[in-house]
């Protein structure tokens, strides 16, 4: 029975020690994917100014797809061995941080790695604008062409080619606003646009800007001619005093006006805290679909 008993302890301990593998199986250690901030080559002549505001990565190991993370990024991959990785650039709808989503227009950056436990592999993604998308027009003020916003609805004044504040290049565009004088400004294209959903629904205008007043952004059209010219405004930005870069996603405002044809137009204004006087700058205003 003693003999008996011992056996029976150490087939007890053998047991225990076995299932403890089982409920706390020794952890994987992760790989890690260091990704820096993306950087964006353009064709000068037809896509216009590399600049870009890629503020987030979207992560695909093996085709899954893993997070989206803040650039830059410290991303843990349980996977060792070759594997191949799929990034994504990210951007904020109408700037708002709220909206994250991968921006159509530019190109995802792929890699084959062999990971490594415990160990960082440094990526540093490039992008460019994907062969699909295309330029209804690109405004960077560096010309003596026509201008492209020149019809004015509302106010008395065009905008400016400058070179006293430039976000890049030799020129900018500016404009004034006063509370005496012209506390509101409203602008369209010269040019009519019509179809630019039919090769796929995503509608975007990219927009560098320094202002002293909010403005907002969308489209202005003649839906009864007695009426006139009626704006459809929705995403805007607000004062900044620093040069900054917004991706204004037109797609579903496009969809609900149902216009056969209209303008790209803007309202600046200003509110009870804006100054009385105000400046906008703006610059590389590109409009882009598919």
């Amino acid at each position: 029975m003693n003999n008996f008993s011992k056996l029976f302890g150490i087939l007890s301990i053998l047991f225990s020690l076995s299932t403890c593998d089982v409920i706390n199986p020794e952890e994987a250690i992760p790989a890690y994917l260091e990704i820096n901030e993306f950087s964006l080559t353009s064709v000068a002549g037809s896509q216009g100014s590399a600049s870009e505001r890629i503020t987030e990565v979207w992560v695909f190991v093996d085709g899954v797809f893993l997070g989206m993370y803040d650039l830059p990024a410290l991303v843990p991959v349980l996977k060792a061995g070759p594997t191949e990785i799929r990034l994504e650039a990210g951007i904020r709808d109408n700037g708002i941080a709220s909206f994250p989503d991968i921006y159509p227009f530019y190109s995802p950056y792929s890699v084959n790695l062999d990971l490594k436990p415990n160990e960082n592999a440094v990526i540093h993604p490039t992008t460019t604008y994907i062969s699909e998308a295309k330029f209804a027009f690109i405004e960077d003020f560096e010309d003596t062409r026509p201008r492209v916003f020149t019809q004015i609805i509302n106010g008395s004044t065009q905008i400016e080619r400058t070179q006293d504040d430039v976000f890049e290049g030799n020129y900018s565009g500016r404009f004034s606003l006063t509370r005496e004088n012209q506390p509101v400004l409203e602008i369209a294209t010269s040019a009519l646009f019509s179809g630019l959903q039919e090769g796929g629904v995503f509608v975007y205008l990219e927009v560098n800007y320094k202002s002293d007043a909010p403005v907002v952004w969308g489209f202005v059209g003649e839906p009864d001619p007695v009426a006139g010219p009626i704006g459809y405004y929705d995403p805007g930005f607000s004062a900044k005093n620093e040069w900054n870069k917004i991706y204004f996603n037109l797609s579903q405002l496009l969809f609900d006006i149902q216009l056969d044809e209209y303008q790209i137009g803007f309202q600046a204004f200003l509110t009870e805290e804006s100054p009385d006087s105000a400046t906008v700058l703006l610059d590389n205003i590109k409009l882009v679909h598919f």
